[in-house]
């Protein structure tokens, strides 16, 4: 499954002319319908915007034997194929969410809906814990993995043994909590150990009620601000499976419930004027947004493409390829501005996120307010 790394990873990369091949193409649950896809995915390359007539012939038969080679592994699952021969780039991941096929030839990797899928369907730890075991679990997709787990080794004799006319038994009773709050804090020790670097991975606690509400009133506050919810089991009759199946609700309410709030977040800024507008929406403000480099959160939709232009000596994002000084002239076309924005976005330090329906189609939040552009 892919990461943000690996998005990183292919945003190096980089090219002087469109010759890297991006394709995204889902493939059936059923084996029986694999002997298809390589028909697919031609018909892909030949109707793809952005001119695909030019795909480099080895382009095209490598991402046949990719295909060849991995589609089982991608069963139900969308497929990403990065190929560019002449940069040396070939590589193909299972993403953890059903997107539109799409095949896209540029100078950069199309990473849009690698972002949109990490977006919508994230990685995210789940910790089931009592007091004193802990279990932690990183979901991806379809997938779940054991990450790491914990059992406090001290012994305490059980609370019901009361010692000589049952005055000890306080003592114990101590010494149990004690036990679990340092069992607690060993967990959440082991917890920022597993987080992965750079991501804001949302975390999901399971237990028993008692437990899981105790927990979670010792975590700090960067775990505190990604706990998106908590589930009731067993921890000693649960199975992967089981976690995976109480998480996932969990997961997409919060995935719907951020979206909902960020909508929001912009609409509430819609209206104002645009001097001194710190929330601009429409694909020409967020092109002037982005060329001044003042985008600190960029908002796209999860599907679509809008064509356009970038000038070849002052790097200037336009619709028309006239919005800069150097003229139509010295301008190239670009299969997407949304993927221009978003890798300019990222490049300059700030964030992206993609939702269904943003306002005006594309929408930002500043930095700073912008400067008047061309004239308007």
């Amino acid at each position: 499954m892919i990461t943000y790394s690996d998005v990183e990873r292919l945003l190096a990369v980089s090219a002087d002319e469109p010759s890297v091949l991006s394709v995204y193409l889902r493939v059936p649950a059923d084996p029986a319908e694999l002997r298809e896809l390589p028909a697919r995915a031609d018909e892909l390359l030949a109707a793809a915007a952005g001119g695909v007539r030019g795909v480099r012939a080895d382009d095209e038969q490598q991402v046949r034997k990719l295909i060849e080679v991995h589609g089982r592994d991608w069963l139900g699952h969308t497929a990403a194929i990065f190929v560019a021969s002449r940069a040396g780039l070939s590589e193909a991941f299972a993403l953890p969410c059903e997107l539109p096929d799409r095949a896209v030839l540029a100078a950069r990797p199309h990473v849009r809906p690698l972002l949109v899928a990490l977006q919508r369907c994230p990685s995210h730890l789940v910790a089931v814990v009592d007091r004193r075991h802990a279990w932690l679990f990183r979901v991806t997709g379809d997938r779940i993995e054991r990450t790491a787990s914990l059992a406090e080794a001290a012994q305490v004799r059980s609370p019901g043994f009361g010692g000589w006319y049952g005055l000890d038994s306080h003592r114990v009773n101590d010494l149990v909590i004690e036990l679990a709050h340092e069992h607690f804090l060993d967990t959440i020790v082991l917890l920022e150990r597993v987080l992965r670097p750079g991501e804001h991975e949302p975390l999901i606690v399971g237990g028993h009620k008692d437990t899981i509400a105790q927990f979670a009133g010792m975590l700090p506050t960067g775990l505190r601000e990604r706990l998106s919810g908590s589930f009731v089991v067993d921890p000693h009759t649960m199975t992967p499976a089981r976690v995976h199946h109480l998480a996932k609700p969990i997961i997409d309410a919060w995935v719907t419930e951020h979206e909902r709030r960020l909508d929001i977040r912009l609409r509430q800024g819609e209206g104002l004027p645009a001097q001194g507008a710190l929330t601009v929406a429409g694909i020409r403000p967020c092109l002037d947004a982005v060329n001044q480099r003042a985008v600190q959160l960029l908002v796209v939709p999860v599907g679509g493409m809008i064509g356009g232009f970038v000038c070849r000596k002052c790097r200037t994002l336009s619709v028309t390829g006239t919005d800069c000084q150097h003229g139509k002239a010295v301008s190239a076309p670009v299969p997407d501005l949304i993927e221009e924005m978003v890798t300019r976005t990222i490049d300059d330090g700030g964030r992206v996120e993609a939702v269904l329906d943003p306002p005006g189609d594309v929408a930002a939040r500043l930095r700073f307010p912008l400067a008047q552009a061309h004239g308007r």
